[in-house]
């Protein structure tokens, strides 16, 4: 009994030192050694000795090059009546852009190769002297004087029967029909050069006589008036008629006024007129070589005597047909006019540095 009381207060004196002592064990704390305690200390120093991300420098950045200025070339600034000049824009988008000519007549322009084109061709009936051309397309302007040279342009009376011209000028029907015509194709814009080359004449080879040339103001017998803006060249009924360029065919046709006709589309805004016709061996829609056969010489319609109407218009407006053969529309026409002045003589001296719409008269009655 003695030992085992005095074991039971042994533990009871043990019991109170520990809670005296205030200390307590968690479970959840790791004691000192403890393979937890070494594992956070290593982590620890892992991570204190790692070496710092690298600082990522930002790309440069690179100012896109300034685009270029929008450049006009002109192929002239001097241009006669029944003439016309070429427009190039290079650096500028002109899609869809609309501008008002020197003479009142709306254009476009259209595009080849990054660069943007328009003809803009003068009427036999426009007034000689000084023009102001103007170009402006949001922040882009562009002002160029234009000059108008005069022309002397010949008279003609022509004396037509009764019968000829009861069943043409004098029909309403006739002439309804054929300003119909006129004003549906005179205005055909083809936005592609199908043009090949010269133009050449459209009766080969072979001898005329010309009647009427162009930009004659014809007075006819029944006091009816026009200019006559075509060359109207005079050979034996059934002569061969070739196309002058290639093209696409866009009316083959009889007409009361005209007689069998055909237009040739020689591509932006470039029209061949051919009237009078004995025989036309063409279709609408075809595509024909410069030189192809389209038909035959006669003298249908508004007509005294065999010949051959030979029109060319170019935006609308009749230029001068024989002005145009042996010559090609040039779309890179100021690289010659720079080769040019290569050659000219240096000048003696420093150079000195220096609308109304018009009533349209291009009515067209007959060849």
């Amino acid at each position: 009994m003695k030992k085992i009381r005095k074991t039971l207060v042994i533990f009871a004196v043990l019991a109170a030192l520990i809670i005296s002592s205030g200390c307590e064990f968690s479970p959840s704390e790791p004691t000192i050694g403890s393979d937890a305690q070494l594992s956070e200390s290593s982590s620890s120093m892992e991570e204190s000795s790692s070496e710092p991300e690298p600082v990522v420098e930002p790309e440069p950045v690179v100012e896109p090059e300034p685009l270029p200025e929008p450049v006009v070339h002109i192929s002239a600034t001097e241009v006669n009546k029944g003439g016309y000049i070429t427009l190039a824009v290079e650096n500028i988008d002109l899609y869809g852009c609309y501008f008002t000519d020197f003479l009142g007549y709306e254009r476009t322009f259209r595009g080849k190769n990054g660069i943007w084109y328009c003809f803009i061709p003068v009427k036999t009936a426009a007034d000689a002297g000084e023009y102001t051309l103007e170009l402006s397309f949001g922040d882009f302007y562009y002002s160029e004087n234009i000059t108008v040279l005069e022309r002397v342009a010949p008279t003609q009376y022509l004396t037509v029967s009764e019968k000829t011209l009861d069943e043409t000028l004098e029909d309403a029907a006739v002439r309804a029909a054929f300003d119909e015509f006129y004003q549906k194709y005179r205005w055909v814009n083809t936005g592609a050069a199908l043009w090949n080359g010269e133009f050449v004449l459209p009766l080969g080879n072979r001898y005329y006589k010309e009647t009427t040339p162009f930009g004659t103001f014809r007075t006819f017998s029944n006091g009816a008036t026009e200019w006559h803006n075509a060359t109207d060249m005079a050979v034996a009924g059934g002569t061969p008629i070739y196309a002058t360029n290639s093209g696409r065919i866009l009316f083959a046709d009889w007409l009361g006024l005209t007689g069998n006709t055909v237009l040739i589309d020689h591509g932006y805004g470039i029209i061949s007129w051919h009237y009078h016709m004995n025989k036309i061996d063409v279709n609408d829609g075809d595509m024909v070589e410069k030189g192809q056969l389209i038909g035959e010489v006669g003298t249908t319609g508004l007509s005294t005597g065999n010949h051959l109407h030979f029109g060319i218009s170019v935006g609308g407006i009749f230029v001068d047909p024989m002005a145009m053969i042996g010559t090609t529309p040039e779309f890179d026409f100021w690289n010659a006019l720079e080769e040019e002045e290569t050659f000219e003589e240096p000048a003696l001296s420093e150079p000195e540095i220096s609308e109304e719409p018009k009533e349209d008269y291009e009515k067209v009655i007959v060849g």
